[in-house]
């Protein structure tokens, strides 16, 4: 499963739900979910329990440049102490604390991580991230055909 993470209203921020949105239009990823998560995904009720493995499409400040894309493998230990900050209310690692405690096994999680340049409030990307969709895309496609 592909779930894309962003508020479209605030223009780098979308880029989760942009390069979902892309995929599905591309209709070229017959057996895998792709989900547009909005801004506040609640992963209990999206996870059915044949997902095994979660690529999370969204934007991440992590101090790179502008359109940089991070690669990220949650496990375990780090969904127990991982902090969290989002700008989207209940966080990943929120969502995913919560179905441990709830005796729900977390799936495989992979975060592709896209560095922003601009999350004021507009409706189109920057150009800094417009042009790099295409190279998240092939980031994506890439986790889904990495061997488990």
């Amino acid at each position: 499963m592909v779930l894309g993470i962003g508020n479209l209203l605030c223009r780098d921020d979308g880029i989760g739900v942009r390069a979902v949105m892309e995929m599905q239009g591309q209709g070229k990823y017959s057996g895998i979910r792709l989900i547009d998560g909005g801004t506040s995904p609640d992963l209990i009720s999206l996870l059915d329990d044949d997902v095994g493995r979660l690529i999370i499409v969204d934007a991440l400040r992590g101090g790179g440049h502008p359109g940089y894309i991070y690669h990220l493998e949650l496990r375990e230990e780090n969904i127990a102490d991982g902090t969290t900050t989002s700008l989207h209310g209940m966080g990943i690692l929120d969502s995913l604390k919560l179905m441990r405690q709830l005796g729900q096994q977390p799936p495989q999680v992979t975060v592709i991580g896209i560095e922003p340049a601009d999350i004021s409030h507009g409706l189109r990307l920057s150009p800094v991230i417009e042009a790099k969709l295409p190279a998240i895309i092939r980031a994506v496609k890439s986790e889904i055909d990495r061997p488990d």
